[in-house]
């Protein structure tokens, strides 16, 4: 498992009530996520939004997002992870810690069976942060696209990853899905995270 390293201008590892050893170990949150995460998602914040994400590791971005998005109490984030890296346990017990557990919805499955799982159309938001090997990532981004409501957001993490894993990385994927939907997608992000719109009804 390999992960850009990017300064960790944030707080949130550092608090004692947390166990975020792999998180602090490979950045896997940081300011730059924290900005990218303020800036697209503010207008969901406060509101009865429903979210998922695809990779909660040690759930730093899930504790973010209740603290400062997800801050209405009908709001929710259901957490897809095949716990492949043993973190189902300082996932768990750091939702705990943040008093989120409950609003938290767990399926400890491998990301390409989610649509078993959860309805189609009925995501706010979605962030792909899971396998960095290009054929799953083409899985993932197209569940996330098949999951998320008409005009909801999709965050594609570590678009610009540049570490192969499995001999691929997850641009081609991603350019790939959006060259096939086209204009049934909207970027509205480009940089080390890719954002889109799911334009169609």
């Amino acid at each position: 498992m390999f992960f850009k390293k990017l300064p960790l201008t944030n707080s949130l590892a550092d608090e004692p009530q947390f166990r975020f050893p792999g998180t602090r170990r490979w950045t896997t949150w940081n300011g730059y996520r924290e900005q990218e995460f303020q800036q697209q998602l503010e207008s969901f914040q406060g509101r009865p939004v429903h979210f998922l994400e695809i990779g909660s590791y040690e759930g730093a971005s899930a504790i973010w997002l209740f603290r400062n998005i997800l801050t209405h109490p009908e709001s929710t984030l259901t957490c897809i992870d095949n716990d492949k890296f043993k973190s189902r346990k300082n996932l768990e017990h750091n939702l705990e810690a943040a008093g989120v557990r409950s609003r938290a919805k767990f399926h400890w499955i491998d990301s390409q069976n989610l649509r078993s799982f959860v309805p189609d159309n009925h995501f706010d938001f979605v962030y792909v942060d899971g396998s960095h090997a290009a054929p799953n990532v083409l899985y993932d981004v197209v569940n996330a696209y098949l999951i998320c409501k008409p005009g909801g957001l999709v965050g594609c993490d570590d678009y610009l990853f540049d570490i192969p894993e499995d001999s691929s990385v997850p641009k081609p994927a991603i350019d790939t899905f959006l060259t096939l939907l086209g204009s049934r997608v909207e970027v509205v992000r480009s940089d080390y995270q890719l954002w889109f719109r799911k334009c169609d009804g």
